[in-house]
């Protein structure tokens, strides 16, 4: 739902999802450095960065606490006239293939009647990122709810220049496959849902992104120009979404469910130079255990058919689903994936989450195998900034096989 960064070692950017997470990703692979001397020097200087990295995001709780509470009566009446709630967030960061960047980000949540405590709230994020190497990144993304929720109109903007990570297409690709290359691309998305039940909601999605990549490895998987989407191109379609919601807050869920089916398809006849369809099944279930614990369940199903570039396909890994893994570590042309997760609060306004998961991509439905399924598992801290809403921040410590992840965002995973 929304991001948040003070410090980090790899900022993770997705093209399904610019900065809605961080993470700080440790692979535990054979080391292909050269001398003992380097190892140890490797090994010391991603320790030192990562413990640095971590003590300064465990300040974003307080930071963004003091942040958001209004320091003086008049702002905090300005504020409730306005039923506007604002975290802004500043980022600054260190990678090898950026440099030094920083930049800022800012989540804006309101309701069109704040007394109507059932209308789901509207939300707009917004952030942009310029690194030493004039690398950018820059997002909008609203989500609104108009006429009591009658409608729901969604979308985003996004314009990026970044350094991104690829491993091959397929779900056994080593590690040694990494390769970086450079993405530039902009892409605009739009979701419109009209509420035709209680329950359900239902309508259309259009999408548009024009992406050009460059600085390929040497020698590298990309380089030859092969392998689809490696040089680049537009993409251009439109589907339709269909939603069953019945959860009782969209940031943390305690009970309902919400069920999402979405059929999204690129055409060469509307100007695209792909020709594929994509259809996604995000399912989530949310049960009370006790009066003040949750149990969270979701199953992601991801089929990809024809064409389609490799930035394109079924990715699995990021902050959501798979954590512990590079978002995109595994590509392929289907994903099947399912979470659970137990949410318990402590004290105050702090809680902790214990999950596991599994999931894989395959090319066909028929090459799964339990054997290849990926586990996920871990545990994470939670600090509820805006009680009203039930909007927290996340620290998330993820781990999958041969390696993990920290993820410090706002809202739950799912």
């Amino acid at each position: 739902m929304f991001w948040g960064i003070l410090f980090i070692i790899e900022p993770l950017y997705t093209p399904s999802a610019a900065l809605r997470g961080t993470q700080v990703t440790i692979v535990t692979g054979g080391y292909r450095g050269g001398s003992t001397i380097r190892l140890i020097r490797d090994i010391s200087m991603r320790l030192l960065r990562f413990t640095t990295c971590l003590l300064s995001q465990l300040l974003i709780p307080l930071w963004a606490a003091w942040a958001i509470v209004p320091q003086s009566e008049e702002l905090r009446d300005s504020l409730e006239i306005a039923q506007i709630g604002l975290l802004p967030l500043p980022i600054f960061f260190y990678t090898p293939e950026t440099g030094f960047a920083g930049g800022a980000a800012v989540l804006v949540f309101y309701r069109a009647d704040r007394a109507d405590r059932q209308a789901r709230p509207s939300t707009v994020t917004m952030d942009i990122i310029y690194t030493q190497k004039k690398q950018i990144i820059a997002e909008f993304n609203p989500d609104i709810y108009l006429n009591k929720g009658l409608y729901r109109l969604t979308g985003s903007i996004i314009f990026i220049k970044y350094p991104q990570k690829f491993f091959g297409i397929g779900n056994s690709t080593p590690d040694r496959f990494e390769e970086s290359y450079s993405s530039r691309a902009f892409r605009v998305t739009a979701d419109a849902v009209r509420r035709v039940s209680a329950e359900v909601s239902a309508g259309v999605s259009l999408f548009y992104e024009t992406r050009s990549l460059s600085e390929f490895r040497p020698s590298g998987l990309l380089e030859p120009g092969t392998i689809l989407g490696s040089r680049g191109g537009t993409t251009v379609g439109a589907g339709i979404v269909v939603q069953w919601d019945t959860r009782d807050n969209i940031f943390a869920p305690t009970e309902g469910r919400y069920y999402q089916l979405s059929v999204r398809s690129s055409h060469l006849k509307l100007g695209s130079d792909f020709d594929f369809t994509r259809v996604a099944l995000d399912m989530r279930e949310y049960l009370h255990m006790t009066e003040t614990t949750v149990l969270a369940i979701q199953a992601l199903v991801t089929l990809i058919n024809g064409s389609a570039p490799f930035h394109k396909l079924a990715a699995l890994g990021g902050q959501s689903m798979m954590r512990g893994y590079y978002e995109g570590r595994y590509l392929d042309n289907k994903l099947l994936a399912g979470q659970v997760e137990y949410r318990i609060p402590i004290f105050w306004r702090f809680g902790a989450v214990a999950f596991a998961g599994a999931g894989d991509v395959a090319s066909t439905m028929s090459r799964f195998n339990l054997r290849d399924l990926k586990p996920s598992y871990g545990f994470g801290i939670r600090y509820v900034f805006n009680p009203d809403e039930k909007l927290s921040l996340r620290l998330d410590f993820g781990f999958g096989r041969n390696t993990s992840g920290v993820y410090i965002t706002a809202a739950e995973a799912f």
